[in-house]
């Protein structure tokens, strides 16, 4: 799977995307969050979307651990498993046997680098947290959402 295209940021909805879930860095994680007082992942990937005119729905009530599939299947169900990861995809990472944990893919402002935004629980708020060996082990997959399919990179 490759990592987010830096070109395909600029001038997309992938990019609106982008820039919404950015909006949110350092908001403090919170399980079930959905404002900007606190957010967990899935929030995250709900608010942003919402803002770029995208409504997904919401699988909420949830546990904080993953107990099956049942938490994805509200946004991954609407969405296109894609092999080339462009910033603006969804990206579900594995906690434990499952996946459990969503980002956004980004290319970091500071840095050019495959990056992630998501409400990371460890550090108790939403990052842009560079793709290191922790986020590329832990990478399951990538998902278009199908509004943005449409739009071709920039």
């Amino acid at each position: 799977m490759g990592e987010p295209n830096a070109t395909a940021e600029t001038g997309t909805v992938s990019a609106a995307l982008v820039g919404a879930a950015r909006g949110y860095v350092g908001v403090p994680w919170r399980h079930l969050g959905r404002s900007r007082t606190g957010v967990d992942c899935i929030g995250l990937v709900l608010l942003a979307a919402h803002e770029v005119g995208v409504d997904l729905p919401d699988p909420a009530p949830y546990a904080r651990e993953p107990q099956g599939t049942r938490l994805l299947e509200g946004i991954l169900g609407h969405a296109a498993r894609v092999s080339e990861v462009r910033a603006g995809d969804v990206l579900l990472f594995r906690m434990g046997l499952y996946g459990g944990h969503v980002g956004i893919a980004s290319v970091h402002p500071a840095w050019g680098v495959p990056a992630c935004l998501h409400a990371y629980a460890p550090r108790r708020q939403v990052v842009e947290q560079p793709m290191d060996a922790e986020l590329r082990t832990a990478l399951i997959g990538a998902f278009r959402l199908p509004s943005l399919s449409a739009f071709p990179e920039a």
